[in-house]
């Protein structure tokens, strides 16, 4: 049978040790949220580019459209399908 001393010395190492440990996760979960944020803010940049220049294709599309509609559009270019 152990000694008081010797239970109260392995009781003060196994504290420390999960006191070790619970650093050691939150410093692990702490890096792995700043990654997921840095690859969202990422993402987020790609999306919002993206976008952009669909609004803006979209945006010239719908005014040579109108512009179309108001001169005849293919007809005055000479490319309309036949």
């Amino acid at each position: 049978m152990a000694t008081f001393t010797e239970d109260f010395t392995k009781l003060r190492e196994d504290c420390d040790q999960a006191q070790e440990d619970r650093h050691e996760f939150y410093d692990n979960m702490r890096n792995e949220v700043e990654q997921l944020a840095e690859e969202t803010r990422s993402q987020l940049a790609t999306f919002r580019s993206e976008l952009n220049a669909m609004g803006d294709h979209l945006r010239d599309n719908l005014k040579q459209f109108g512009t179309d509609l108001k001169t005849g559009g293919d007809i005055f270019r000479g490319t309309m399908r036949k």
